[in-house]
């Protein structure tokens, strides 16, 4: 179990723009080659530098960065990127046949040897501290985070401490991103939000799950709990507008606005959600939301925005959600909940190496499991309708 991130300034944010990953080769264009009778061989690591001596077969010619790719694809600690061999070619420490190479777009014959001195990690500000993590898929390549509520997934101002990040640079030390020794988070959650969080462990998982969020073919579904129903219980209200920061507090967005024409208008963006009431009981309703773009705060801002703010989410006008509800068994719930009613459930992506689909889902923790089983016994529970006659 390794990780993968960004850096980033505010560490209180919901799924973010996916402009806001921290793609390291902006060309996604890879060339993909049979890797049928290609070999290497790694040399033992000197203390500063790690040595890599690759033979290249007589049939594997091609680009030097692409063969370098295929070449050193096999093993997760030696696997170069493209855009990480053009650095390396760039600082003067990749070798074919014994000449120091100039463009990593240099083709090769086939049967050279390769010389590549990677160095170790750039130093990093970021403490390695152990942090709890519950980890729900993990491989070379990547891994998935279900993370609770009050966890920030990256330092910033005034969370120094006790972030994801921490946490993974603890886990894996040895982790690089772009020749950096820092964690990637492919994409970000609200502290107060509870879920699924995607995690790149090298720079072509990265490359790899940032262009299906690019493409918007991730496939990521909530589960929350809000001050009224949206829509009618089971109907899908798809609520597409345009989304901006809000001009009187700097925290907060607003989506009270017409979508743009295309994907963005100067500082408005387009937003998409789809919503799905699932049940309504005492003036709470579940419900289910699938984002189909990844705005910041977007479902808490669409809620609110149209008159229904998830309980207890203060900035968004849902605070103190449990006085506005009648006493029963669904207020009693809502007054134990300190964050706002929101759990990223399920996600859908393809494996940016094997191409195949994973598909993965964490239940709500308590806190929110018990408000959605309040209100959905409550809702089954049929009401009388009229006086019974004798």
């Amino acid at each position: 179990m390794r990780a993968g991130s960004i850096p980033v300034d505010d560490a209180a944010l919901d799924d973010v723009d996916v402009d806001d990953v921290d793609l390291h080769d902006a060309d996604l264009d890879d060339v993909v080659l049979d890797h049928a009778g290609l070999s290497s061989t790694t040399a033992s690591s000197t203390i500063a530098d790690r040595i890599l001596d690759l033979a290249v077969p007589w049939a594997g010619g091609g680009r030097l960065d692409v063969v370098v790719t295929t070449l050193t694809g096999a093993v997760a600690r030696d696997r170069l990127s493209r855009s990480r061999l053009t650095q390396l070619v760039a600082e003067g420490r990749v070798r074919v046949d014994g000449v120091v190479a100039t463009k990593a777009s240099v083709r090769l014959r086939g049967g050279e040897r390769l010389h590549i001195s990677v160095p170790p990690p750039a130093p990093t500000t970021l403490i390695a501290e152990d942090v709890p993590l519950t980890f729900v898929y993990d491989d070379d390549d990547l891994c998935v985070i279900d993370k609770p509520a009050g966890l920030v997934v990256h330092p910033g101002a005034g969370h120094e401490h006790g972030t994801v990040a921490n946490g993974m640079l603890f886990r894996f030390p040895d982790l690089t991103i772009g020749g950096e020794q820092r964690p990637g988070i492919v994409h970000r959650l609200d502290k107060d939000t509870s879920g699924l969080l995607l995690v790149a462990k090298n720079d072509e998982a990265l490359r790899g799950l940032a262009a299906q969020f690019a493409g918007r073919t991730v496939d990521k579904r909530y589960v929350a709990c809000c001050l009224g129903a949206p829509g009618p219980v089971g109907a899908c209200v798809s609520i597409v507008t345009g989304h901006r920061g809000a001009d009187h507090d700097r925290r907060r967005f607003t989506t009270k606005l017409p979508p743009p024409d295309g994907d963005r208008v100067g500082m408005v963006r387009l937003a998409h959600t789809d919503v799905v009431t699932r049940a309504v009981h005492n003036g709470v309703a579940v419900v289910d939301v699938t984002l189909h773009t990844g705005r910041t705060h977007q479902i808490r801002a669409h809620l609110a925005d149209r008159g229904h703010p998830l309980l207890q989410d203060a900035l968004y006008g849902g605070g103190g959600s449990d006085k506005r509800l009648e006493p029963g068994a669904v207020r009693d719930v809502v007054q134990r909940l300190t964050r706002q009613a929101l759990h990223a459930g399920f996600v859908s992506f393809l494996h940016p190496r094997t191409g195949l689909r994973l598909t993965l889902q964490a239940p709500p923790p308590p806190d929110l499991a018990d408000i959605i089983a309040a209100v959905v016994t409550g809702a089954s529970v049929p009401r009388p309708t009229g006086r019974t006659r004798r």
